[in-house]
C-alpha cells in the first residue's frame, strides 16, 4: 500500500520476490474469483477498539490499494476444496471476520462475526489468457475497500489437464501486514491438503492462534494512555526536530525523489535486485558477530556506505518498520502487527568496519523502544500532518514457516500500484538465495540511474567489508 500524503502510519512490505500481479507468470485457463459472504444477522456490534493504524488507514488511506500473495498450488484443482480451505482460513483468523461502520458522530465502530453462516461464493469468468486473468483479478482486488466487508478476495486460474493451479488473494491493508502475506503460503497449502483428505473447515480452527482484534484493542488502550510527555513522544519530537520542523526526513540522494510537485498521484517505479550471495552473507554475519552486532547491522552498513559513496553525507535519518508480534500466539495470526522506529546514524569519522557496525547497531537500538507506541497517536500529539518519505526495512525470511518451499510454489507477495512523488522505500530482504534490495521510488530516469548506481555500490561495499574483515582476522 502506498501511504497518502495524510498518512503517518507505518507499513512494511517484504518480497519473495515482491511483484505487481502483471509481473507474475500466471497461466491461462479457467478463471474463478472467490468472495466470502456472511448473512446480515450474523454480524454483531463489537466494542473492542480499532488499532491506531487501522483508524488512521480508514481516515487517510485510499480505496483500491491492496496487498496479497500468489502461488502455484501443486495439487489437483477442486473448486469444493478451494472453497473449504478458504472457509477454514477465514474461520481461523478473526481479523478477516471484522469490519467497521461509521457512526452518526463520524467515528468508526467495529462489527464482527463469529463465522456463523460463512460461505465462499465463486464467480466463474470463463477461459481467459494470462494477461486477461491478471487484469480481471487486479480489477477485482482494486474494488476492495477500507469500510466495506469483505476485505479479502481470492482467485484461481486452472488449465484443464494441468497438474496444479494458480491461486491468488488480495486484501485491504486494514486486515493484514506483509508477514501475514508470507505465512499464507504454508498455511493455505496445508489447509488445502487437509480438506482434500476429508477434514471439515470447522475442524481446522486452531484456538492457539491469537486474535488480531484483541491485539488492536490493546493497541488502542496503550495509545490512549500516552501523553505528550511520554518518552516515545519526546523521542519522535527530537528525531523530527533535526529536519525542517516536524517533518519526516527525505532520502539523502535528491535524484531519488522529485519532490511534492503534483497531488501525489505520480506512479512509482518498483525494482528488485540481488546484491549478495548466501556465502557472502554468511561471511558478513561472522564479521558482525565478531564486532558484537547482528546481520541486520551488516546489511544496513552495506546500504549506508553505498549511499555515502554516491552522495557525500555521513548522517542518515530514516524510518524503520519493525514487527510487534512479541506474543508467540500472534506469530501465526493474520493481522497488522507493525510499528515504526526513528533511526539516526552518524558515520562521521567512522572508517573502521567495527566502528561503522557499532554506530549502526546503536542507532537502530535507540529507536527500538519507540516501536511499541503507535505512530499515528504520536503524530496526533505532535500535530504532525506529514508522512514518512524515506523508509528502510530489513527482514530475514529464512525462518518463516514454509520458506524452504517457496521456490517450488513459485510464491510471490503482491501489491497494487503505488502513487507518490517524494517517497523512497527500500527493503533489504535476506532469504535462502542471498540479499536482495527492493525499492519503490518516483518513476524518473534520474531515479532509475541512481538505483543502478546504488546496487553497484552496494556490491562493491560488500566486497570491501569482507576483504577488510579477512585482513583483520588474519592480523
Amino acid at each position: 500500500m502506498s501511504p497518502s500524503p495524510a498518512t503517518v502510519g507505518c507499513v512494511i512490505v517484504v518480497e519473495v520476490e515482491y511483484s505487481e500481479l502483471d509481473q507474475y507468470p500466471l497461466s491461462g485457463g479457467r478463471l474463478t474469483t472467490w468472495e466470502p459472504v456472511v448473512p446480515d444477522h450474523a454480524w454483531r456490534a463489537d466494542d473492542r477498539g480499532l488499532s491506531w493504524d487501522h483508524e488512521h488507514h480508514l481516515d487517510g488511506g485510499e480505496d483500491g490499494s491492496w496487498i496479497g500473495s500468489v502461488m502455484h498450488v501443486p495439487a489437483p484443482y477442486d473448486p469444493a476444496h478451494v472453497a473449504a480451505a478458504a472457509t477454514a482460513w477465514m474461520l481461523r483468523h478473526e481479523g478477516l471476520r471484522t469490519t467497521v461502520v461509521r457512526t452518526e458522530d463520524g467515528t468508526w465502530r467495529r462489527s464482527s462475526t463469529d463465522g456463523t453462516g460463512l460461505a465462499i461464493r465463486s464467480i466463474e469468468a470463463g477461459t481467459v489468457s494470462p494477461q486477461d486473468a491478471a487484469d480481471r483479478i487486479s480489477r477485482s482486488f482494486a474494488s476492495l475497500t477500507r469500510a466495506a466487508w469483505p476485505h479479502v478476495r481470492l482467485a484461481t486460474v486452472h488449465r484443464e489437464g494441468a497438474p496444479g493451479f494458480d491461486l491468488v488473494f488480495g486484501a485491504d491493508h486494514s486486515v493484514m501486514d506483509a508477514y501475514s502475506q508470507l505465512v499464507w503460503f504454508e498455511e493455505f497449502t496445508t489447509l488445502y491438503d487437509r480438506v482434500r483428505a476429508g477434514a471439515t473447515p470447522s475442524s481446522l480452527v486452531d484456538p492457539a492462534i491469537a486474535s488480531h482484534v484483541d491485539h488492536a484493542a490493546a493497541d488502542r488502550a496503550l495509545g490512549a494512555a500516552v501523553t505528550a510527555e511520554h518518552p516515545a513522544v519526546r523521542g519522535w519530537r527530537s528525531f523530527l526536530a533535526h529536519g525542517s520542523g516536524l517533518r519526516f526526513p527525505d532520502h539523502p540522494d535528491p535524484a531519488l525523489r522529485i519532490g511534492p510537485v503534483t497531488d501525489g498521484r505520480q506512479p512509482q517505479h518498483s525494482s528488485s535486485t540481488w546484491v549478495a550471495a548466501p556465502d557472502e552473507l554468511d561471511r558478513l554475519g561472522a564479521l558482525c558477530r565478531s564486532a558484537g552486532t547482528s546481520a541486520q547491522s551488516g546489511a544496513l552498513a552495506v546500504l549506508l556506505l553505498a549511499l555515502r559513496a554516491a552522495r557525500p553525507t555521513d548522517r542518515f535519518r530514516f524510518v524503520m518498520p519493525m514487527h510487534t508480534r512479541h506474543d508467540p500466539a500472534h506469530l501465526p495470526a493474520v493481522g497488522w502487527y507493525v510499528g515504526c522506529a526513528p533511526v539516526q546514524v552518524d558515520l562521521a569519522g567512522a572508517h573502521d568496519t567495527a566502528e561503522v557496525l557499532a554506530r549502526i547497531h546503536a542507532g537502530v537500538d535507540a529507536g527500538k523502544p519507540l516501536v511499541g507506541v503507535p505512530l499515528p497517536r504520536i503524530a496526533q500529539l505532535l500535530e504532525i500532518h506529514d508522512h514518512p518519505h524515506f523508509v528502510v526495512s530489513y527482514v530475514d525470511t529464512r525462518h518463516i514457516p514454509g520458506a524452504a518451499h517457496w521456490d517450488r510454489l513459485r510464491a510471490r507477495t503482491l501489491r497494487s500500484p503505488a502513487y507518490a512523488d517524494d517517497e523512497v522505500y527500500l527493503w533489504l530482504v535476506r532469504s535462502h538465495h542471498g540479499l536482495s534490495v527492493s525499492a519503490r521510488y518516483p518513476r524518473t530516469e534520474e531515479a532509475d540511474a541512481a538505483l543502478r548506481t546504488l546496487h553497484t555500490d552496494m556490491r562493491r561495499v560488500l566486497r570491501e567489508l569482507l576483504a577488510d574483515g579477512a585482513q583483520e582476522a588474519s592480523a
